[in-house]
């Protein structure tokens, strides 16, 4: 049976890191580790021995269009 993913709100789990990197837990609910740089995220997230993956919380006032270009 496929797992069937669902969306995740981080608005409010994201908002102390506007533009910076987090490291979030596994299950999505925590922040185990953030920085100006993802290196500095990394070394906090280590330290936890959890998993985890990495984000860049884009700066509030910007918006975000993702795009592509075909030829």
């Amino acid at each position: 049976m496929k797992k069937i993913l669902r969306p995740v709100d981080f608005s409010k789990l994201l908002l102390p890191y506007e533009n910076k990197w987090v490291a979030i837990s596994e299950d999505q609910k925590k922040i185990l580790g953030s920085g100006n740089t993802l290196k500095e995220a990394q070394k906090k997230a280590e330290k936890t021995n959890k998993k985890y993956l990495f984000l860049k919380v884009p700066p509030f006032d910007v918006s975000y269009v993702p795009s592509s270009r075909w030829d």
